[in-house]
């Protein structure tokens, strides 16, 4: 793609990016006229300045001009390396580190035949690297992929296009052995199988991952085990398009809104966005904004989470209406926060149970048809199904069909059906619960001991204290009768009418 020289939008973006430059501490390759470096060699470092007052700080630019690469601040705090389509400020590609960054420290970036991002604290270390990978220079093509290559070798050593994040351009390949695409927030991937391209949830980590959409290659045959697995492709024509590995033949296409308009020229990606669902987009060279040129799930309903954790979405209008599971007259999202381990292993000390359970009519699953069942159940043994299982979360039942659809991942959004015979059974975890014996950091265990033993030093002294003046009164009482003896008779009757206005002789 060439970017339509004098735009003011995208030249003052540039002009942005271009202050807000990492420091490069050690002399680069390919520097073009502008001052715009093109490629990079061993040797290379740069380091991250906290105070940078751009989003991004640009290292590595495409000779182009349409792309640069560098460092980027996600979300409010986090630090990542992306390649970034200037012109609309987006990363087409994130390095994502399982350790994440923070924007407001130094770090570094360094290529020494590989390239290493690494905080400059030493409690920092390696947040990423290129992982087997032995390459020479590194530069950024003008398609955006993001390459380190051997001068002697023309396969690269390593390269952006083999290792997505959440968003495929055109001519990058997208096969069974490549890493899925997941979602910026982590919670959702897109994965190809030998036949057919599907999208999960992630829960606990990856460990469990229900699938929520599907597509099948229509004309791969899933029976035939000699048969290559497909690969997939996004064109420039307005398609992505489903091949077989070593022969090339296309044996299916999604169709994008313009694949019919053969609209060429334009820069398209696809992208595996935070809602779950997966979209296509295209930019020319006079767009202010990315155009939307296709999506895998239409109907609201149908995204998994579109009312969030215990949410009941109901249909109509083409919008998502939400209501909650557990309460009928709330609003979502948010019904119930997201659930982040399972109930297998939970419990108190007196073995109790740690979930309420909750028990709807007229509630389904947008989808069902990817979900473990059983057949031929009423209500009540699909409702047994669940309830004894501590890895199950709930279960819907069809009493037209007899199906028992299991969740064995938490709830999300379920989906409102007119239908009384739709009957879902849903686990809810209970709060914990607050004693001294459970939930109690051991910081909090030290202070409330701490002041048990000084509540009860004060109430040793205070004992005392009170012993003490029991005996003074008792003295004075001694004292008092033993006054009164004395002035009733003998030589001092006389003092007992002088005493009675004496403060001196009052206890």
């Amino acid at each position: 793609m060439r970017l339509a020289k004098g735009d003011p939008a995208i030249a003052g973006v540039v002009a942005a990016l271009c202050v807000a430059s990492a420091v490069m501490v050690a002399v680069v390759d390919g520097a073009k006229g502008d001052g715009r470096v093109t490629q990079l060699s061993n040797g290379f470092t740069a380091r991250h300045s906290p105070d940078a007052p751009a989003p991004f700080e640009p290292v590595l630019y495409a000779a182009n001009g349409a792309f640069a690469f560098g460092f980027l601040r996600v979300g409010a705090a986090s630090l990542d390396l992306a390649v970034v389509h200037l012109a609309s400020s987006f990363p087409l590609w994130r390095a994502s580190p399982a350790r994440v960054g923070d924007w407001s420290r130094p770090a570094t970036l360094t290529f020494d035949t590989g390239l290493v991002l690494a905080g400059a604290d030493d409690d920092a270390g390696v947040l990423w690297q290129t992982l087997n990978a032995i390459g020479d220079t590194v530069v950024l093509l003008n398609s955006s992929n993001l390459v380190v290559r051997r001068f002697a070798e023309t396969r690269p050593a390593w390269q952006s296009f083999d290792n997505p994040s959440d968003t495929l351009v055109l001519d990058q390949n997208l096969t069974v052995s490549s890493p899925p695409l997941i979602s910026g927030n982590r919670r959702f991937a897109l994965r190809l199988a030998k036949t057919y391209m599907s999208l999960h949830m992630e829960f606990y980590g990856g460990r469990a991952t229900p699938m929520y959409w599907q597509h099948t290659a229509l004309e791969a045959q899933p029976e035939n085990a000699t048969q290559p697995p497909v690969y997939g492709c996004l064109d420039g024509r307005g398609f992505f398009g489903l091949y077989l590995q070593g022969s090339g033949e296309k044996v299916d296409v999604l169709s994008f809104d313009t694949f019919v308009q053969n609209l060429t020229g334009a820069f398209r990606r696809m992208t595996l966005e935070d809602d779950g669902n997966l979209r296509a987009y295209y930019w020319t060279d006079d767009a202010k904004a990315w155009t939307p040129d296709y999506k895998a799930i239409t109907a609201p309903c149908e995204l998994p989470t579109s009312c969030g954790a215990y949410g009941l979405c109901v249909p109509g209008g083409g919008e998502a209406k939400c209501q909650c599971l557990t309460n009928s007259t709330a609003t979502s999202p948010p019904c119930s926060a997201e659930e982040t381990t399972d109930l297998c292993g939970d419990g108190d000390n007196d073995g109790g149970q740690v979930f309420d359970e909750v028990r709807l009519k007229r509630v389904s699953v947008a989808y069902k048809e990817r979900l473990p069942f059983e057949t031929n159940a009423t209500a009540e043994q699909c409702e047994q199904a669940c309830a004894g299982n501590c890895s199950c979360w709930g279960a819907v039942h069809s009493g037209a069909s007899g199906y028992c659809y299991l969740l064995d991942f938490p709830v999300e959004t379920m989906v409102y059906e007119a239908d009384d015979q739709k009957v879902g059974y849903f686990k809810v975890r209970r709060p914990p619960r607050s004693s001294t014996r459970q939930g109690m950091s051991p910081g909090a265990k030290a202070v409330t001991a701490a002041l048990s033993l000084i509540l009860a030093s004060l109430a040793v002294a205070g004992a005392y204290v009170g012993h003490r003046l029991w005996q003074r009164r008792q003295r004075r009482r001694r004292a008092g009768g033993m006054e009164q003896e004395l002035t009733s008779s003998g030589p001092y009757k006389d003092l007992k009418s002088m005493g009675s206005s004496n403060s001196s002789f009052k206890s």
